[in-house]
Parts: C-alpha cells; sequence; structure tokens
C-alpha cells in the first residue's frame, strides 16, 4: 500500500536541517578523533617526552577536569550569547589549542595546553545536543542514528590515525591532524548554522555561588577518584562531598536561579537516562584509555597493532547506531500498549465493585 503524498511530505527532512547536523556533528566527530589519537599515544609521548606514565596520563585526565569543569556553564552561555557564536567560539579555541599542543616542549606544556582544549572541549560537546535537538523536532530519533555514524569514525580512525603517525611521523602530528577540520567546522558553521541575535538580552544570571560548589566539587571528585590510594585522593573525595552536599542544598532553596535544575531527576524517564548515559561513557572512555596502554606497555604490541586492534570498537558501535530509530519506535508502541492495558485493568478493577452491587 502506498502512503500518501502529504505523509510522504511529512517525513521529509529540510535539507537545512542536515546542513546544521552536518556542522554540529563535526564538533563531536573531532573530539572522538583527538581522545582516542592522544589515548593510544599515552605511552609513546612518555618516552618521546621523557616522562612518566603516570605524569603524562595527565594529558587526558587533565584534558577530563577541565571538561567537567566547564559543563554547568553550557546552558548560561548558550542563553548569554547565543549558540552559534558559542560554538564558534569553542571550536575557534578548540582549534588553536590543538596547535599550541602540537608546539608542546614538554610534558607540562602538553598537560597545560590539554587543559585549554578541556575548555573548549567541556562546551562542543553538549553543543551538539542542543543542535541536534532544536533543528530535529519530533525527527529527533531519525536524525541522531544517522548523526552518531559519522561520530563513532571518531573511535575507529583515532587508533589507526596514531599509529600510522608514530610510525611514520613525529608526535607533533597527532595535534596538527585537527587544524583542518577546526578551520573547515568554523567555516561551515559560520556559514550554515542559523543566527540567535533573538537570545541576547534575555538570559537569567548566572548562579556563580552554585558554580563555586558545583565545578570544583566535580573536579575534585574526578581527581580523588584517580587517587584513592593517596592521603591527597582521599582529601579531595571528602572535601567534594562537602561541595556537592552544599550545591544540593543550595539548589533546594532556589529552584529559580539554580545552575542546574536537580528537580528533573524526579522524572524516572529522566533519570533513568542520565544514569545508563554517566554508565555507558565511563565503560567508554575507561576502555578507549585502559586499553591501548594494555596492549602497548604489557602486550609489547606497537602503536599501529594497537591502533587497529582498537578500530574494531569503533565499528561495532557505528554498525548499531543506525537501528535506534527501529528499536525506539517499536519499544515506544510496546510501552504505549503497556500502559493503555495497565490502565484498562485499573478501570476495570474500579468498576467491579460497581457490577457486584448491580448484581
Amino acid at each position: 500500500m502506498r502512503l500518501p503524498e502529504q505523509t510522504l511530505e511529512k517525513d521529509r527532512l529540510d535539507p537545512r536541517v542536515w546542513r546544521i547536523v552536518s556542522v554540529a556533528v563535526l564538533g563531536s566527530f573531532l573530539s572522538q578523533l583527538d581522545a582516542t589519537v592522544v589515548n593510544v599515544s599515552l605511552s609513546s609521548l612518555a618516552t618521546e617526552l621523557h616522562s612518566s606514565l603516570t605524569v603524562i596520563q595527565w594529558v587526558t585526565s587533565g584534558y577530563l577536569l577541565a571538561l567537567v569543569l566547564m559543563l554547568p556553564l553550557n546552558g548560561w552561555l548558550v542563553e548569554r550569547i547565543g549558540a552559534k557564536r558559542l560554538y564558534l567560539v569553542c571550536f575557534s579555541g578548540f582549534t588553536l589549542a590543538s596547535a599550541l599542543c602540537a608546539l608542546s616542549w614538554s610534558a607540562g606544556s602538553l598537560i597545560g595546553f590539554r587543559l585549554l582544549q578541556g575548555v573548549s572541549g567541556g562546551l562542543m560537546a553538549p553543543m551538539t545536543q542542543l543542535m541536534l535537538v532544536r533543528v530535529a523536532g519530533k525527527h529527533l530519533v531519525r536524525v541522531v542514528g544517522y548523526a552518531a555514524a559519522p561520530i563513532l569514525l571518531g573511535p575507529i580512525l583515532g587508533p589507526v590515525i596514531a599509529g600510522a603517525i608514530l610510525q611514520h611521523a613525529t608526535w607533533h602530528w597527532l595535534f596538527l591532524i585537527n587544524l583542518p577540520i577546526g578551520a573547515l567546522a568554523v567555516v561551515l558553521a559560520f556559514l550554515f548554522l542559523p543566527d540567535d541575535d533573538d537570545t541576547k538580552g534575555v538570559a537569567r544570571g548566572l548562579d556563580v555561588i552554585g558554580l563555586l560548589l558545583l565545578s570544583p566539587g566535580l573536579v575534585l571528585f574526578l581527581y580523588g577518584s584517580d587517587h584513592l590510594g593517596e592521603q591527597a585522593g582521599v582529601t579531595a573525595i571528602l572535601l567534594s562531598i562537602i561541595l556537592l552536599a552544599a550545591f544540593v542544598f543550595k539548589v533546594s532553596k532556589d529552584r529559580q536561579r539554580a545552575l542546574i535544575d536537580l528537580h528533573l531527576f524526579r522524572s524516572r524517564v529522566f533519570s533513568a537516562s542520565a544514569v545508563t548515559q554517566f554508565t555507558t561513557n565511563g565503560l567508554s572512555f575507561a576502555g578507549q584509555m585502559l586499553i591501548p596502554i594494555y596492549l602497548t606497555r604489557a602486550a609489547s604490541e606497537s602503536p599501529g597493532v594497537a591502533g587497529w586492534l582498537m578500530a574494531p570498537l569503533g565499528l561495532g558501535m557505528m554498525c548499531t547506531h543506525p537501528t535506534y530509530r527501529s528499536i525506539s519506535g517499536r519499544n515506544g508502541r510496546n510501552t504505549h500498549r503497556t500502559h493503555a492495558h495497565a490502565s484498562n485493568e485499573q478501570r476495570a478493577s474500579e468498576n467491579q465493585p460497581i457490577q457486584r452491587m448491580g448484581a
């Protein structure tokens, strides 16, 4: 049976949407590519920069700490300067920081420039999700299924590119490869992203106290988790608990101006989604960082071989993401039927006493 032309027309996405999605996806692609390239190269960077693996791991850990520090500011900055401007600033900053990383002369300088990358990356990651939600509308599941495929090219290409660079060139090219992608993304963002001048002047005030409680609390928690065997790590964990508890107390008292509305967690769907994403991201990042170290250090594999062994991880994720639309649609219908059936049963049970009295 052929579908009516009006139905097909409604289901067809505007080409403008795909242009905006392609620009947004470039941000996550570059972030994933950069992360996997660096993770595979940690052992080689330690050797090239005459540093220990414990110190050079801060190339990754420092980036994540800076990223966490900036995440709470995302919503306020979008309201203050607009999504397009913020995206351009973040991408330009990330690209510039990549160039500075390539110019590093020691492990300390590389870690410092990676902190700058984390500041830009912490704002760039949620920007992709925000843009997808804004332009996709009711087609969000469909768009995310296809948009995730290029993003997942990062975990596939990153290890392979890192292995090839370390085998045939100097480590500086691990970061120089970001420059053409970043320049292309800035140009496309300027051309294709819609202007958002109307957001200027409607932003709420920044919850400075909440920011000073939340961001350091998260950073101290991550630092303490990485140093649990040391006194400094235990102290950091205790301080993070105090700061985060104070943040929760403040949010409960000042919901309207709060940096993050924790009342969203009253929704079971939102809470389940947040916990699921936290778990899956943790497993993904842990695997991308620890497995290459094991392959190069314990298994004595070359960076090139380690890169090819890591590539199937991204390939598997890339194969499953396009099925999101059908799976979520099927489960959504089943959920609707379950709720409808439960409602019918509840109404029937409520009517039973009346029926007995009538009999």
